[in-house]
């Protein structure tokens, strides 16, 4: 199941004084289980182009295509099915009383069997790393992480065979980011599901994904493995991004140690290769 992307430019209040194109000329090709990263600063168009690939927007010009189903054309119930996205803030829209009954909220909606939705919420709840006894549980009594892990389940529990978040870690503390991108990880290692994420942190996409997609002013400025996008940090640069940081400590050991490797770009990569360097004879 692959998302294409042809010549696609958007255009918000087009005809107004106030038009502006946020997407101009885009092409590209999703395909399926993949782990998408898409960076970008603010406005630079990459939460429109997501907001393409279920329909919610349409194209001003060329087409995108899920699955086979064109955007713009009809087939959109069966499209919103398939891909799920997950808006910033998701936990301002819980709004029931209970975890069960918030997360079953979309399968009532499409007639299932009692006895089917709570199977499926089950396997859901586990699958987001939640345990049973927060089904019963007010949404607002649990903690940002959890709530965020709830209104995700409530869209994995519709089994989305594309996922898109947007932001996911928006708003967290630290533990709460390292909550929800650890289990965004484990997801995609359990299901290999097409996980699409949209972000500004160099940090959460670099230990995660395993393709790095840069938008700048509404076009495709950079695409490929994350090693490749954080090596070139002077195109980072001029675009007005950066590397991970520990990307430059790296470069920076590396001046006074030349053995050392610099296209690093996770703590745990860094920690590895300092540790093979101190192993291979540092103070010989």
């Amino acid at each position: 199941m692959s998302i294409v992307v042809e010549n696609l430019s958007h255009i918000y209040m087009k005809g107004s004084p106030f038009e502006r194109k946020a997407l101009d000329n885009v092409s590209l090709v999703i395909n399926q289980g993949e782990f998408v990263g898409i960076i970008g600063h603010t406005g630079s168009g990459k939460s429109t182009l997501v907001q393409h690939f279920n329909g919610i927007l349409k194209p001003t010009s060329g087409r995108v295509i899920v699955d086979g189903i064109d955007t713009s054309n009809k087939g959109l119930k069966e499209l919103r099915k398939k891909v799920g996205i997950v808006f910033q803030y998701p936990e301002q829209q819980l709004f029931e009383e209970t975890v069960y009954k918030d997360i079953a909220f979309g399968l009532k909606q499409l007639n299932q069997k009692e006895d089917e939705i709570d199977k499926k919420i089950r396997k859901v709840i586990k699958i987001v790393g939640l345990n049973e006894d927060v089904l019963e549980k007010s949404p607002f009594e649990l903690s940002g992480g959890q709530k965020r892990r709830v209104a995700i389940a409530g869209i994995l529990v519709m089994e989305p065979s594309i996922l898109v978040l947007d932001e996911p870690a928006a708003g967290l503390d630290p533990k709460g980011r390292n909550e929800i991108f650890g289990f965004l990880q484990k997801l995609y290692n359990q299901t290999k599901i097409t996980i699409i994420i949209v972000s500004h942190n160099m940090e959460e996409v670099a230990k995660i994904v395993n393709r790095v997609i840069v938008i700048n002013k509404g076009k495709i400025a950079m695409d490929g493995s994350p090693r490749e996008i954080f090596s070139n940090v002077s195109e980072l640069e001029n675009i007005g991004l950066s590397a991970p940081q520990i990307t430059y400590l790296m470069k920076k050991l590396k001046k006074k140690i030349p053995d050392l490797r610099d296209d690093i770009f996770t703590v745990e990569e860094a920690k590895k290769e300092i540790l093979r360097y101190l192993k291979g004879g540092a103070h010989d």
